[in-house]
């Protein structure tokens, strides 16, 4: 394949419909990683009793994964109701990071009774805060209640606040004019800046490698490169746990 070709099998590998989910991870996160001694829990547990936030914001995160002592035994059982319930309590007493994650818990009816307008209720209060991550759990939720044009809106304000990964998010909605008008050029700017920028996860930033991949792939928003688009797979795929970019290297040597 030349320099100056475009692909165009990529809809092989990404759904075009749902573009966004080519960024979500099945991620299998092991369980009871934290260890803590049962007289530490004691103390930390009446802390968050008295009402420190911090504190119930620990209880919470020890229910949601497990605790075991040093020797193994388990000292936490999980139970994501209990961890909603502190959660709740800890974003009640004013933890933006609570008020974000209980916005997502109630998002996704885990370990709660599914409430998406009391989740954009908590998840704004976060982002008003000034937890910018709360900005793109808002977009994430009006998106996945097929509301795309308030999701762009609410991926622009976290971008625009500092978050990274909502910069991808932007990009992919820009690239596949998903409740705005498809721009390329636009897109290929989010996904650069992603690709820089300091607030964004590592998963993210492959991510932004990826879709610019593609974006050289099919010559959309740029001049169309087999070469860039291979380097930047591979750049996607440099710790081999980006299964979208392997099929694209794949695709790009059959």
């Amino acid at each position: 394949m030349t320099e100056h070709q475009s692909f165009d099998r990529v809809d092989v590998v990404i759904d075009t419909e749902s573009p966004w989910k080519v960024t979500q991870r099945d991620w299998n996160w092991p369980l009871y990683t934290y260890k803590m001694s049962a007289s530490k829990w004691q103390a930390l547990l009446a802390r968050a009793k008295r009402g420190d936030p911090e504190a119930e914001w620990e209880v919470a995160d020890r229910y949601g994964d497990g605790c075991k002592n040093h020797a193994g035994k388990i000292v936490v059982r999980r139970s994501r109701r209990k961890a909603a319930q502190w959660f709740r309590q800890a974003a009640e007493h004013g933890l933006s990071a609570a008020q974000n994650t209980l916005g997502v818990v109630l998002s996704n009816g885990d370990g709660v009774r599914k409430n998406v307008d009391e989740a954009l209720s908590w998840l704004r209060k976060a982002f008003h805060a000034g937890d910018v991550v709360a900005g793109q759990n808002i977009a994430i939720t009006y998106r996945e209640i097929g509301d795309l044009r308030t999701a762009v809106k609410w991926f622009r304000k976290s971008a625009d606040a500092g978050d990274g990964d909502a910069l991808v998010q932007l990009g992919i909605h820009y690239y596949w004019g998903k409740g705005v008008r498809k721009n390329p050029k636009a897109a290929v700017r989010c996904f650069r800046m992603a690709s820089k920028a300091k607030n964004i996860c590592e998963a993210g930033r492959d991510d932004a490698f990826f879709l610019l991949g593609v974006a050289y792939s099919e010559g959309e928003g740029v001049r169309p490169s087999i070469p860039s688009a291979r380097r930047l797979f591979e750049r996607a795929n440099v710790d081999n746990d980006h299964p979208a970019a392997r099929k694209m290297l794949l695709q790009l040597e059959a």
